[in-house]
């Protein structure tokens, strides 16, 4: 009888445990993603897809570029070597992505 209520005690612990650790996690706010396409006058679009490549939309050109994000700093390499390639410190104000870099900050919404 004896080792049945502790089997019953460590069943239940384990549940517990196992209920907790969900709650938990449901609770997490998802990371926000640069990935997707952003705006920020409607003529200026950035796109960063999920393999670290992208494109720079303006008027009727795009530039294609790789990035790398360590932290918040964003590395921008344009394929195009007669680009000066950027650097940004990037955050999430709401539902904005804000870039600042030497050449100013900019704020874009998603697409």
């Amino acid at each position: 009888m004896k080792k049945k209520n502790i089997i019953m005690i460590i069943l239940i612990l384990i549940v517990s445990l196992a209920i907790v650790i969900l709650l938990l996690n449901t609770k997490k706010t998802p990371k926000k993603s640069i990935v997707g396409t952003w705006t920020t006058d409607g003529v200026t679009t950035y796109k960063f897809n999920n393999d670290n490549t992208g494109r720079l939309i303006v008027s009727l050109a795009e530039y294609e570029f790789t990035y790398k994000i360590t932290d918040n700093k964003l590395d921008i390499d344009f394929k195009n070597e007669k680009f000066t390639d950027p650097q940004y410190t990037y955050y999430f104000e709401d539902h904005k992505l804000v870039l600042n870099g030497d050449n100013g900050t900019f704020t874009f919404i998603k697409k």
